[in-house]
């Protein structure tokens, strides 16, 4: 056992970290450099953290004052994106950045061993018993602190009683034999090898079937590429051969045939499923039993329903964390989840819009006229979670979506709950 590791059944420490992923590695990331004085433990059942994903996101999803601890996170940037859907192509004026679940990992390790007030990593080690001012571990050790916070997936409970759609992506990051193209196809048909290279977060030109589905492309560099088959789709089953085909056909169509999947080496693949629900799953309200276990990233609702982007509201409650004394957190909490209520009934609504009131072969107008209406300020406010009631209105007041009647709007908006026909196994593999 390492350094990291080595924790007594005697050791307490300010803030107990339960799960190693999102959630819990931002919150470390923060205590070390706006409270480097609280000691802090991250308890992980796998050997390393932060599973096996790549996490992106805006510039502008960093809240104020946290720059200086979000910054080593980021391993690759762009100084823009752009989006195809529908007939709508567009460049979105924003930075964007993307970290790797090993980079992120080895960041959060960094701030552990730099930590002076003897934080730990407790990894191998799964919890059996979650409570207010401590944990017990699965091996018989008991981790104490002084405030707990579960950062693991959706709990039980929850995942029984989900409605809502699934956002289920597989993706291939590859080492191809020849340049992707410049700007990702540009938007302007430019293959003018001196453009930077561009993500494209979303491009539906693919065969609609099982939901809204796009793909989803990051050029790290001009030769190493992630190739994400991404869907918005009313059922969490996903199969790799099926995505690997897909894949193959929207490499052919990017480098105009010239060589598919097979043609490169495939480094790295990472599969997920994330809720996209219509109800629940929203921060709680009220935290004022002392008793009472605090808990982040999905399991504590701290997500954007409408994105599956995880990533800025996580950082805000790291923020959060961080910035108020233990003694003030579960009002904080509690004030900042009431601030969020509304946002958070919209971004439902939305769901509901996309999962029950319209046809799947229209979905995709929903994002169309997001991109073809927002300018880049409220793209930014709406990815962030901190939207106004004016922003809401730009995105559902127009042409709807074919097949959505005033009558279909107005019961989506009024919502009456839904039963159902999948299950919801998928909401368990979700990693914060």
């Amino acid at each position: 056992m390492s350094d990291l590791e080595k924790t007594e059944s005697t050791d307490k420490f300010d803030y107990l970290l339960v799960g190693g992923g999102l959630q819990s590695g931002l919150i470390a990331l923060a205590l070390s450099q706006l409270r480097p004085a609280a000691s802090f433990a991250i308890v992980e059942r796998e050997e390393k953290l932060a599973g096996n994903h790549t996490w992106s996101f805006h510039g502008t999803d960093v809240p104020a004052g946290a720059r200086e601890w979000i910054e080593p996170l980021m391993q690759t940037s762009w100084d823009r994106y752009d989006v195809r859907v529908g007939r709508t192509q567009r460049n979105v004026d924003l930075k964007y950045h993307s970290t790797s679940s090993t980079y992120f990992h080895e960041a959060v390790t960094r701030a552990v061993l730099a930590s002076r007030s003897g934080s730990r990593l407790i990894t191998s080690a799964a919890a059996s018993e979650v409570r207010s001012d401590h944990v017990r571990l699965q091996d018989g050790r008991t981790v104490q602190a002084t405030t707990v916070i579960d950062n693991r997936g959706p709990c039980d409970d929850q995942r029984r009683s989900y409605e809502g759609g699934f956002q289920k992506f597989w993706g291939f990051e590859v080492v191809l034999p020849i340049d992707w193209p410049v700007g990702n196809g540009s938007v302007d048909g430019s293959d003018d090898k001196t453009e930077n290279l561009v993500p494209r977060i979303m491009d539906d030109r693919v065969d609609q079937s099982d939901g809204f589905r796009f793909f989803y492309t990051l050029p790290f560099t001009r030769r190493r590429v992630l190739i994400e088959d991404t869907r918005f789709s009313d059922t969490p089953a996903i199969h790799r051969g099926d995505c690997y085909k897909n894949a193959d056909r929207y490499l052919r169509m990017m480098t105009g045939d010239r060589i598919g999947l097979e043609d490169c080496e495939i480094v790295r693949e990472e599969n997920g499923v994330l809720p996209m629900p219509m109800s629940g799953l929203r921060p709680v309200k009220i935290l004022h039993d002392p008793g009472e276990v605090i808990c982040g990233g999905y399991r504590g609702g701290w997500f954007h329903a409408a994105t599956g982007y995880s990533f800025a509201s996580a950082a805000a409650f790291a923020q959060l964390i961080a910035t108020t004394p233990a003694d003030e957190l579960r009002g904080a909490l509690a004030l900042a989840a009431r601030q969020q209520q509304h946002r958070g009934t919209f971004t439902r609504f939305l769901n509901r819009l996309l999962f029950r009131m319209v046809r799947p072969a229209k979905r995709y107008q929903i994002f169309q006229r997001f991109y073809q209406v927002l300018p880049e300020q409220r793209i930014a406010r709406f990815y962030r979670h901190q939207f106004s009631a004016v922003d809401a209105s730009r995105i559902v007041i127009g042409f709807p979506p074919g097949g959505l009647t005033p009558m279909r709007f107005l019961m989506s908006l009024f919502y009456a709950p839904f039963s159902l026909t999948t299950s919801s196994p998928a909401v368990q593999r979700v990693s914060t």
